[in-house]
């Protein structure tokens, strides 16, 4: 992904969440709502636990409403509050599951969406 100039960038680093004894986590990924843009990201459940995903506005950037795109194949995603997201792997499940995810919102560059894609490998 090229930034463009002039160009505001948003910097989703949403947080994977869980219990105490979870380990989820994703890698931190960039996009930018005014440019409709597709980005992907990997993350990772040690123990097989519930992960949440939380999305949040900063500085210029507002973002306005997320939805869910695509669900998982071995697991459940729901959503669970503003910008909240809650993937659930089915008891049992070890593998790669997919999903993702559309965020809405404005910045400096105008308004738009960004679809993210999630691949959560669950040990």
């Amino acid at each position: 992904m090229t930034p463009k100039t002039g160009l505001f960038a948003l910097i989703a680093l949403a947080a994977m969440t869980s219990a105490a004894t979870a380990d989820c986590r994703t890698i931190a990924y960039t996009f930018r709502v005014a440019q409709n843009e597709s980005v992907s990201t990997t993350g990772v459940s040690t123990n097989g636990s519930a992960c949440v995903s939380r999305m949040r506005s900063f500085s210029t950037t507002q973002l306005t409403s997320g939805s869910i795109v695509s669900r998982p194949g071995n697991g459940t995603l729901s959503e669970i509050g503003a910008l909240q997201f809650r993937y659930a792997p089915k008891k049992g499940f070890k593998g790669l599951d997919r999903y993702s995810i559309r965020i809405c919102g404005t910045s400096p560059a105008g308004s738009g969406c960004a679809t993210i894609a999630y691949s959560i490998t669950v040990e």
